[in-house]
């Protein structure tokens, strides 16, 4: 074989297995259940495939035919629900600056959490679960805070995050047992159970992020992206309908569209 034709079948055998490995960081999503859901708000699914939404401000967990629910008319407005530990669930009421705790069957495991009463935080502005008897904070003064609820002090401060990233301006946490990341709309930031800084690094235009096996599933503008500090990998998620909430649990992705809860299974 003559030397230019040699680089020429190099170059694209390069061309070629550049683009099979291209192929290959694309996530695969395969749909694995329809489930129908009337609610005002679905919320999240946990690891046991339960399903949580609000309806009239009662929050229910539907699991198989068994359905449990809780209220506190007093409260108002669920905020958020934090259903990461099926077994410890975080209702959060921002406007009562308050947090719930429930157990699986939607049973309190403590007394309300006034942060105004029983804090200096007198502007919660997300929470998160932890591990143990440990939540996870943000509040107004730009800080990550690690409260114990039985205890009622803080464990764990961090420095404010413009400390980590100037100008930085939360959007939202989601955490582990063993991490809690903060974004922005273009940066996120990690940190261990411990309060200390892990890393950060750059996203694009995000609307949501959720811990997935090391790293996050990004979303933003309908579509979804799994990052790690080095890489981000596209999903190949073939959804047609509305997204109009999204969780994600153990390997599977959820999107409610307003009428189902659509399940789909991811695999790295």
């Amino acid at each position: 074989m003559q030397p230019m034709t040699m680089r020429l079948a190099l170059a694209f055998l390069l061309v070629l297995i550049g683009a099979l490995q291209g192929e290959a960081q694309v996530i695969p999503a395969r749909l694995v259940s329809e489930t129908l859901l009337e609610a005002d708000r679905f919320v999240a699914a946990d690891e046991l495939g339960n399903l949580f939404y609000i309806q009239d401000q009662v929050i229910y967990r539907k699991s198989g035919a068994r359905i449990f629910s809780f209220s506190n008319v007093d409260l108002g407005e669920i905020s958020e629900v934090d259903a990461s530990n099926p077994f410890k669930i975080l209702l959060f009421y921002k406007d009562f600056n308050s947090v719930i705790i429930l157990d699986n069957n939607l049973n309190e495991l403590s007394e309300r959490l006034d942060f105004t009463a029983e804090t200096q935080f007198n502007n919660v502005l997300f929470v998160g679960n932890s591990s143990q008897n440990n939540i996870w904070l943000y509040a107004d003064d730009n800080k990550l805070h690690l409260y114990n609820y039985q205890e009622l002090a803080e464990e764990v401060q961090t420095q404010a995050l413009t400390f980590y990233q100037e100008d930085f301006k939360a959007l939202g946490i989601a955490s582990t047992f063993k991490n809690v990341w903060i974004h922005s709309v273009n940066e996120v930031l990690r940190f261990n159970e411990y309060g200390n800084f892990v890393e950060s690094y750059a996203l694009e235009n995000v609307e949501r992020v959720f811990p997935f096996h090391k790293g996050l599933i990004c979303f933003k503008k309908g579509e979804f992206e799994y990052r790690t500090a080095d890489q981000g990998r596209p999903i190949d998620l073939n959804h047609k309908g509305k997204i109009e909430n999204i969780s994600v649990s153990g390997s599977s992705l959820f999107i409610y569209d307003g009428t189902k809860v659509f399940q789909y299974e991811l695999r790295l």
